[in-house]
């Protein structure tokens, strides 16, 4: 069953703990239903860790983290042309690809450099993997954009066995693709705001700075 809130606002969020607050209220409604019974909550590094934490005190759930990272395009860092999670899953953007010729040892190269850059940043944070089979799984980011990071680590997720993978993100585009490939891989998707002219993730934050790695860590320390 899909759960979409939307809850239409006619400001910003402040930054991403408010953000946080509001849906794990949204969450919490849900959890009082018996609509999720075992929370683990999983975070995108890194801006989905101070939205994530807000909703794992909320619900009194354990905080995991769940690395995404871009695979970028050969001479443009800032361009992806697919994502790899930290188990080696990778999606590939196949029209960009083969638009621009990318050979697959590209791929693969740049894929196993992200992910042992990810092994890097976990063991940074310190913070071991939760169980999540059997689990009520949340995953949260600070927006969705494409969609396409949010979907491979919900693909991630499946292969752990959880009882259910619910999204939950305060911001995406109005984009009929963007939600139905977020339904796709979820149970239940909660989005606080789903603006017309969305631009980009940030522009919906008063407040949307680069966390630093000491920022995350020190969020994370709270739930050791």
């Amino acid at each position: 069953m899909f759960v979409i809130i939307i809850k239409k606002r006619d400001d910003m969020f402040k930054d991403r703990t408010e953000a946080g607050k509001l849906l794990a209220k949204e969450l919490k409604k849900l959890q009082d239903k018996g609509l999720i019974t075992d929370p683990v909550i999983v975070a995108l590094p890194r801006g989905g860790i101070p939205v994530a934490a807000e909703i794992a005190k909320e619900l009194n759930a354990p905080l995991d983290i769940l690395f995404v990272k871009k695979i970028p395009a050969p001479g443009n860092d800032e361009f992806a042309i697919g994502s790899v999670s930290e188990n080696g899953l990778v999606f590939v953007n196949k029209d960009i690809v083969e638009r621009l010729g990318i050979s697959e040892s590209y791929i693969q190269q740049k894929a196993m450099e992200k992910i042992q850059e990810i092994a890097r940043l976990r063991e940074k944070y310190k913070i071991e993997p939760k169980l999540l089979e059997g689990k009520d799984v949340i995953l949260v980011d600070d927006g969705v954009a494409t969609g396409a990071s949010m979907y491979l680590a919900a693909q991630s997720i499946v292969r752990e066995y959880p009882k259910s993978v619910i999204i939950a993100v305060p911001v995406a585009p109005k984009d009929a693709e963007v939600e139905n490939m977020l339904k796709s891989v979820s149970h239940k998707l909660i989005v606080l705001e789903q603006p017309e002219l969305f631009m980009s993730v940030g522009r919906w934050y008063e407040d949307f700075h680069q966390l630093s790695d000491e920022e995350v860590i020190n969020i994370l320390s709270q739930f050791k």
